[in-house]
């Protein structure tokens, strides 16, 4: 099985076509994203609540809404067999889609997280979140590119829009998990930056799950010989 994608040329292409498709709602989200942080940033902590509220859900809806429209659009529309009459191969084409769908979460997952952290950092708020900041900012992107990875890897609209639903309510438990954990509630209010064996663990896990899913996508598309 070849895991690598047979002309850069062409995946660059693909890329940059979907860029170019998702770029003007791009700067809508991002807009929005902006305006909540400014809510965020205002202290007050009704203000900070729906500010924060308002960030997570931005962040699901540029996440999902680039997967429907990136991937799971071309196939409900049939727009999927052009990009198969092009000289490329099924991991140009996985590759292009992971890369291109990355590329436009990054950018509002990059403001947001950054964003946060320079709040906090540069405000009298307790630096002790730093660490709880960057578990949750993790389990962001690892919800992000599981739903990727299975959409890419699955046909099935019904699989996509389940596991995309059900990866969304785990959020919400696992606040609240990571919120009452041992090793990084005791330091949420704290001045100091604690990288507890808890956060570092919960690093590491969710950098595995990017890495397993990302894997299991690539294994089942390397298996293709080709689009037939």
């Amino acid at each position: 099985m070849n895991w690598l994608a047979s002309d850069a040329a062409m995946v660059r292409k693909l890329i940059v076509k979907d860029w170019q498709v998702y770029q003007k709602q791009l700067a809508g989200f991002v807009a929005g994203m902006l305006l909540a942080m400014g809510l965020v940033g205002m202290g007050t902590p009704l203000l900070a609540s729906a500010g924060a509220l308002l960030l997570l859900v931005l962040l699901l809806v540029v996440g999902s809404y680039a997967i429907q429209s990136s991937v799971m659009a071309e196939r409900k529309e049939q727009t999927q067999p052009f990009v198969m009459s092009l000289p490329v191969t099924p991991m140009d084409v996985f590759w292009g889609k992971l890369l291109a769908n990355f590329a436009i979460f990054l950018v509002p997952f990059l403001l947001v997280g950054g964003g946060l952290l320079a709040l906090v950092l540069g405000t009298p708020r307790a630096d002790g979140a730093v660490p709880w900041l960057v578990v949750v900012a993790l389990f962001m992107l690892a919800n992000f590119c599981v739903s990727l990875c299975v959409v890419i890897a699955v046909d099935s609209e019904g699989w996509n829009v389940f596991a995309m639903l059900a990866l969304m309510t785990l959020i919400g438990p696992f606040l609240y998990w990571v919120s009452t954990m041992h090793g990084i509630r005791e330091h949420l209010q704290g001045d100091a930056i604690v990288w507890s064996p808890q956060v570092l663990g919960l690093i590491g896990g969710e950098l595995a799950v990017m890495a397993i899913a990302i894997l299991a996508a690539g294994w089942v598309h390397a298996r293709k010989a080709s689009f037939l």
